[in-house]
């Protein structure tokens, strides 16, 4: 990845789809026991909006579809498109009802937590597909909790997964108004490197990014081996320092091997690189009051401890497919995925890095802190308080300004946009119970006729 300081050998080319299937090749699961048809009936859908197949589905039901060849259709278990997957962790297993051959898989994409599955396969014939729900592992079971699976046909409809890409002086000029109109949404650009490295192209593309409308942010290249966690971590601030806010892409740690250099795991104890990302996440946090992400690949993800697992993950995983990486190591989730080393983009003449968010558009304006959507909202400052950050079993909000007659309405979204509690609230200082929830950033928004005002959280 990351284009560094020496030059890089030439990367093969993926072929890609940019409107890569959402499933996997491996994983199916097929020797589920006491398997059987539920709903007992073959079901059609011309439609593009999320129909319940049922509410009552177990892990060890198939239910069957017809479909016809070109058509895109989409399954999913997940709470924002009207699904459940609460009770216990599904997965899917599509395949050929007449030849038994396995389509796709999918597991641990979306809903509570991240623990449910979701398939969007562009049907290859005119026939019946077979639809197998699996509990985690394969595993079956019988009777409650159910949990809720919604289908559509998905042709025609407009596409909401975000992409962007990452760029560096080894892109050359770069036009942004043709990047913004490919589209994509978002870029990060490398800011620097070590103690003194500067990229020369880090100003212009930040300026002109922004100018033509995509969302930027700005990325710092780590040498853990030889220099102080600190001292990398402040140089970045003094040349990025100024960028790093609102309506921007959080700040980013590039952690992967030097180029030409010995690799980060035969050089470090697995204690020592947490400590030294730990050290640079903590000051870069201390000097902005943002949370920085790390980028790095599913080997020094694995390597890492799980203490890290609090910050965002944007993981390295080129395999051609904007669907969920094979190895987030630690992480029990994903904010960001490379998807591909060798992509072409509008505006750009060289290779490019792509990239694609985990979430809806809800999650990436709560996660920039504004709204990119457009649309004019009229957004409240300074209005209440959250803590303790990061948080354990409770948070406290506190709005001193509220007066006895004004309803608030306060909602908490997970990273990739799902809504996880929302309720009015009517008092000034108001706990809310989180000891439930899974490890990771969270979204607090706070909606009252002043506006709406956002903040983030940490679950420890």
């Amino acid at each position: 990845m990351k284009k560094q300081l020496q030059l890089i050998s030439a990367l093969a080319i993926f072929g890609l789809n940019a409107n890569a299937q959402q499933c996997l090749s491996s994983g199916f699961c097929t020797n589920i026991t006491n398997q059987h048809q539920y709903p007992a009936t073959t079901l059609s859908s011309t439609s593009s909006t999320w129909t319940t197949v049922s509410a009552f589905m177990n892990a060890d039901n198939f239910t069957l579809f017809n479909v016809t060849a070109g058509d895109v259709y989409e399954w999913s278990y997940c709470e924002a498109n009207g699904g459940v997957s609460t009770g216990w962790d599904a997965q899917l297993t599509l395949s050929n009802y007449s030849t038994s051959a396995n389509l796709c898989f999918s597991d641990n994409t979306c809903g509570t937590s991240g623990n449910a599955p979701y398939i969007s396969w562009t049907a290859t014939f005119t026939g019946v597909v077979q639809l197998l729900t699996s509990q985690s592992n394969c595993l079956n079971n019988t009777g409650s909790p159910y949990n809720t699976l919604v289908w559509r046909d998905a042709s025609g409809t407009v596409s909401t997964t975000i992409l962007g890409i990452d760029v560096s002086h080894y892109d050359g000029a770069i036009t942004w108004s043709m990047v913004k109109a490919d589209p994509k949404v978002f870029s990060w650009c490398k800011a620097t490197e070590g103690t003194n490295y500067t990229d020369p192209t880090f100003v212009t593309n930040m300026t002109n990014g922004a100018g033509a409308g995509v969302v930027m942010g700005e990325y710092h290249f780590g040498h853990p081996i030889t220099n102080n966690a600190t001292t990398e971590a402040n140089y970045f601030v003094s040349v990025a320092g100024s960028y790093i806010k609102a309506c921007n892409l959080p700040p980013v740690l590039d952690l992967e091997d030097p180029s030409g250099g010995p690799s980060l795991t035969s050089s470090l104890t697995s204690s020592q690189l947490t400590a030294w990302v730990q050290q640079w996440m903590s000051a870069v946090q201390t000097a902005t009051g943002i949370a920085p992400i790390l980028y790095t690949n599913g080997s020094i993800a694995t390597y890492l401890n799980s203490s890290l697992n609090t910050y965002g993950l944007w993981i390295a995983n080129p395999n051609g497919s904007t669907g969920p990486p094979t190895n987030i190591g630690v992480w029990t989730t994903w904010a960001f995925k490379q998807y591909s080393f060798t992509g072409t983009v509008s505006g750009i003449s060289s290779q490019v890095d792509l990239n694609v968010f985990n979430g809806n558009m809800t999650a990436f304006n709560n996660l920039i802190g504004c709204s990119t959507s457009g649309i004019s909202e009229k957004i409240s400052t300074g209005n209440f308080i959250l803590y303790p950050n990061p948080a354990n079993d409770k948070i406290t909000i506190e709005n001193n300004s509220l007066n006895g007659n004004q309803i608030e309405m306060i909602s908490i979204y997970n990273m990739q946009g799902q809504l996880i509690l929302q309720q009015p609230v009517q008092n000034q200082k108001t706990e809310i119970n989180i000891s439930d929830f899974t490890g990771g950033m969270y979204f607090v928004n706070v909606k009252t006729e002043r506006g709406i005002e956002v903040r983030k959280f940490v679950k420890e």
